[in-house]
């Protein structure tokens, strides 16, 4: 019998739909063990009960969840009184999360289990780059970083890099294996509203959730249907065949117009990496287990 993958999400749960969508593949995922939750970027806390608020709603009460960094690496001043579109905190109130914080519980982790735990980051990398400045002494044993972010053949920046670039530099520099999926396969991977009503006829006290957080989503950003660009992440780790990788040089541009920038380079330079970068996807076998797991 296989091994199941080890992994930590770290997230920003609560602006697009497609973190709580990519929490819940891994939960109902028998490939998987997910070890614990951490939350990044703007009002962590509100995140973390957002994030226990979805677990406990498909009956998962024994999975931690941590609060992480506000803030980025380089912010001068806090914006934690940012609220994510889903939910009021008057909502979340009656669920907690762990004692401690986000970075401390990726270190722990990852010395507890050494060469075993992916790191999943499906939001800004806050959190990661701050364990592995914190403690350098992780990095080799890290399995691997598998995370969604980047957008290589557009030259605009991608919302997760953008949010801390200072944080992405130092986790695609940091030596650990890097896994990137970008804009440029998650794109491909989309619900079609025929999905969304299907997915909302379910019933079930976990879909039931997911829909309302679906419908404050459209309220917040008018988008029409959602892209699984986290939970194609996710979906790398249950079957590696989805996406296709290739080994590139990529560098995150840190200043000026091209601020948050990932671009891909044909030799190495100052500041780049190479990691392993997403060039496409299976999508339509992706979406066929995607709803095979939570359409049900």
């Amino acid at each position: 019998m296989t091994a199941k993958e080890k992994i930590i999400i770290d997230t920003d749960i609560g602006d697009d739909i497609d973190d709580a969508f990519a929490i819940v593949l891994a939960t109902l995922s028998d490939e998987i063990e997910l070890l614990g939750i951490t939350t990044v970027f703007r009002n962590s806390s509100l995140r973390a009960k957002m994030a226990k608020a979805l677990l406990d709603s498909y009956g998962v009460r024994n999975i931690p969840v941590y609060a992480g960094c506000d803030i980025p690496l380089l912010a001068t001043e806090s914006i934690d009184s940012f609220t994510p579109c889903q939910y009021d905190e008057k909502s979340m109130s009656s669920f907690d999360y762990e004692q401690g914080w986000g970075p401390d519980f990726i270190i722990e982790s990852v010395l507890k289990y050494p060469g075993e735990i992916t790191l999943v980051p499906i939001g800004p990398l806050t959190n990661i780059a701050m364990a592995v400045r914190k403690r350098p002494e992780i990095i080799s044993k890290i399995k691997r970083i598998v995370l969604m972010g980047g957008f290589i053949t557009e030259d605009v920046p991608e919302w997760n890099i953008l949010c801390d670039p200072e944080a992405a530099r130092v986790v695609y520099t940091c030596g650990a294996p890097v896994y990137a999926v970008g804009l440029d396969v998650t794109m491909k991977c989309k619900l079609v509203q025929s999905d969304v009503e299907e997915f909302r006829s379910i019933g079930s006290r976990g879909s039931i959730v997911l829909s309302h957080m679906l419908d404050d989503w459209y309220n917040h950003y008018k988008f029409e249907c959602p892209v699984l660009h986290d939970p194609l992440t996710v979906g790398t780790l249950i079957d590696e065949s989805f996406v296709e990788f290739e080994k590139s040089e990529v560098k995150v541009l840190l200043t000026g117009n091209d601020r948050g920038k990932t671009i891909r380079l044909k030799s190495s330079e100052e500041g780049s990496s190479t990691i392993n970068i997403a060039i496409d996807t299976d999508s339509r076998r992706y979406l066929s287990l995607f709803k095979q797991r939570l359409f049900i």
